[in-house]
């Protein structure tokens, strides 16, 4: 571990200006002659937009081949808007149905272009010359990726659900549907394979034309440093650094290379136990607040995958939520999209020094410079220095709205989607060069919950970081006092499941503002009108689709033993949102409780349990339902103990306590009550 040192008086400078007061959190030193770090209160008025914007999930803008035109997807307004890249003007713009929340789009053999739309369920095809939609097809649950093959004229879909769906663009009905693995991304063609991504590990599956998994690419753990605050307001001291790996993970978008792979744009997030302290003069517990870096404990990285799968990461400075990428023809630079700059407009926590003025007109005043925060809409790197730095700076950047999309016309020409107000930017010299606008108009969809969710909290990290599109990042973290802990998802419909966190210790949203946004994140106290916005934003998340119809078979008999007085799920998982909100003790030796969490759309949350364990069926609990009453329970309740057994017996023979005494948390609700046999194990059941 080393010492910043004196850097961090700097680091602490650089913590701002703003009004507000204190409180418990603030940090006052023992002498009065000390400095001490203030939090203040954000007293903005909130802001409700007239239709809930969803959460960014970036990768919505493409050029068509011949430079004419741009396709800018605009899930906040349920709209794709055309512009003209010769007028720089809107030529036309295509209304969607309510909630079709569009998002990747490509352009075929034809000039047409195809939009997955991503809770639509279908694919939109349309004629960007005309503006005139040729067709909807309804092609799966959740439509992500979508890519088109000259050779055979198909379109490829990859779904969040696992399949992938191959229909010919123009027109018809899927000639074929792949299921493979749950939470799939983008779907790329890469000669005579197609390569898709998986979200929350940032795997890459290769599969052959025939439809065979072919390979699993996986991005390797690296070393990395997390920054630490020193302590207190001890300004000698600064920050500490400390070697640490990381594990890739939230692929947010995947791009071809011209070499036959592909580029990602990822997080990494740190394996290693995170010590949690009260925020300091020298930042919070997550990291940042000494300045744009690579420390805190989510690292931006772009990821190059070559054709024979070897693989180049580097981490970069930025913005949190890196959402989209694109590379410049010329193979030099690389731009990212980056979703979580932060608010300038925000105050930021303070230094007060000793026999200076205060807002409060009591004695100390407020010293140091504008609001602190990090990145800017779009990081520009160049290609050679990401060769060669661990921690690669912006070449080039514009502007400090959240931008959703990046892309490059065949000449370099860089363009940029802003989500409020909807805007794209066009920027034709490289790093640096002067940025012409395209107003997309449209009502407004300025939403203090959004904003709060998405934006940079004031230590290099924003909600949306561990929580991507409003779910999880699929890590278990390790903190220093609570032990490993599992990211949890938040679109299972949060509303009347208080008290929050894993323990069930937080009342309410404000009070899990207060132990985490401001006292981990380095953000400030938010009023109770915007802390509310932000409790209606979380609220109205909308759950995933299930990757299982409720008409399924295995979905019915894992239905069935879930209810079942036999195995007893229902105790805790019950009501709508399958949790009866209590805090209990998991297992006979356990002394923290933890909350029963919702089942709700746990199909897509592996690994589970609180500390991400490997499946925690309990082998006895499984052989007593085996066992039942041959006569007086169904077969297919029977079957569906000898899949859990026969999957059980798979697994690892370590088990904790936990997993030994807890039974079946793996259900959710698709209308009904599912089971693990329902949405991962139907493709290998045996036959009846």
């Amino acid at each position: 571990m080393m010492s910043i040192g004196k850097n961090g008086v700097c680091a602490a400078m650089a913590l701002g200006i703003a009004l507000g007061g204190c409180n418990s959190l603030d940090k006052r030193a023992d002498d009065q002659n000390e400095p001490r770090l203030v939090i203040p209160v954000d007293e903005r008025a909130a802001i409700t937009a007239p239709v809930t914007p969803p959460p960014i999930s970036g990768g919505t803008l493409s050029v068509l081949s011949d430079d004419s035109l741009a396709i800018v997807a605009d899930p906040d307004r349920d709209r794709i808007s055309i512009v003209d890249l010769k007028t720089l003007a809107v030529r036309s713009t295509i209304a969607l149905q309510a909630g079709d929340e569009p998002g990747r789009s490509v352009e075929d053999g034809q000039k047409h272009v195809h939009v997955a739309l991503r809770r639509g369920g279908a694919v939109l095809s349309l004629d960007p010359a005309t503006g005139t939609v040729l067709s909807r097809r309804t092609v799966c649950k959740a439509p992500r990726g979508i890519a088109f093959e000259s050779a055979t004229g198909l379109l490829h879909v990859a779904c969040s659900e696992g399949k992938l769906v191959s229909l010919l663009a123009q027109g018809g009905e899927p000639v074929r549907t792949l299921t493979l693995e749950p939470d799939l991304r983008d779907v790329l063609v890469r000669g005579n394979e197609l390569w898709l991504t998986r979200f929350k590990s940032a795997e890459i599956l290769r599969v052959s034309g025939v439809g065979a998994l072919n390979a699993k690419i996986k991005i390797p753990r690296a070393q990395a440093t997390l920054s630490q605050p020193a302590g207190d307001n001890d300004l000698s001291e600064g920050q500490t650094l400390k070697d640490v790996t990381v594990e890739p993970g939230v692929a947010w978008r995947a791009v071809a290379s011209p070499a036959g792979g592909l580029t990602v744009v990822h997080q990494d997030t740190v394996t290693d136990e995170i010590p949690i302290s009260p925020p300091s003069a020298s930042g919070s517990s997550y990291g940042g607040g000494s300045g744009p870096s690579c420390d805190g404990i989510v690292k931006n990285v772009v990821t190059t995958v070559a054709a024979d799968g070897s693989q180049v990461s580097t981490k970069f400075v930025g913005a949190p939520l890196p959402v989209d990428v694109a590379v410049s023809p010329d193979q030099r630079w690389v731009a990212i999209a980056q979703a979580g700059t932060a608010d300038f407009s925000a105050p930021r926590p303070f230094l007060k020094f000793p026999g200076e003025q205060g807002p409060t007109g009591t004695g100390p005043t407020v010293t140091g410079k504008a609001g602190f925060g990090f990145g800017q809409s779009v990081t520009i790197l160049s290609t050679a220095d990401m060769k060669t730095s661990p921690c690669a700076f912006a070449q080039g950047g514009l502007g400090n709205a959240p931008a959703t999309a990046v892309a490059f016309t065949s000449s370099g020409i860089l363009l940029v989607q802003l989500r409020e107000p909807a805007q794209l930017l066009i920027q034709r010299m490289l790093p640096f060069g002067t940025t012409e606008t395209v107003a997309l108009e449209g009502e407004s969809r300025a939403d203090t919950g959004h904003d709060l969710f998405h934006r940079d909290a004031g230590g290099g990290i924003a909600c949306a970081s561990c929580h991507p599109e409003g779910g999880e990042d699929g890590h278990t973290w390790r903190f220093a006092g609570f032990g490993d802990r599992r990211t949890q998802a938040l679109h299972v419909g949060l509303r009347d499941t208080a008290p929050f966190h894993w323990a069930g210790d937080l009342a309410n949203v404000g009070e899990l503002m207060s132990e985490v946004f401001v006292g981990r994140m380095g953000g400030v106290r938010e009023t109770e009108a915007r802390v509310s916005a932000l409790s209606e934003w979380l609220f109205a998340l909308p759950a995933p689709a299930p990757i299982r119809d409720a008409t399924d078979e295995a979905a019915q008999r894992g239905q069935a033993l879930f209810q079942s007085t036999e195995v007893g799920c229902t105790t805790c998982h019950s009501g709508p949102k399958l949790t009866d909100n209590r805090s209990v003790a998991v297992d006979s030796v356990a002394t923290t409780k933890l909350q029963v969490p919702s089942l709700i759309a746990v199909g897509y949350r592996a690994p589970f349990m609180h500390n991400g364990s490997p499946p925690p069926w309990r082998l006895a609990s499984i052989r007593r339902a085996a066992a039942i009453n041959t006569a007086t329970r169904p077969h297919s309740v029977r079957l569906s103990a000898a899949i859990w057994l026969r999957i059980w017996n798979r697994s690892s023979t370590t088990r904790s306590v936990l997993q030994q005494e807890h039974v079946l948390l793996m259900c959710r609700n698709a209308q009904r009550l599912r089971l693990f046999e329902a949405w991962q194990l139907g493709p290998t059941e045996p036959k009846r």
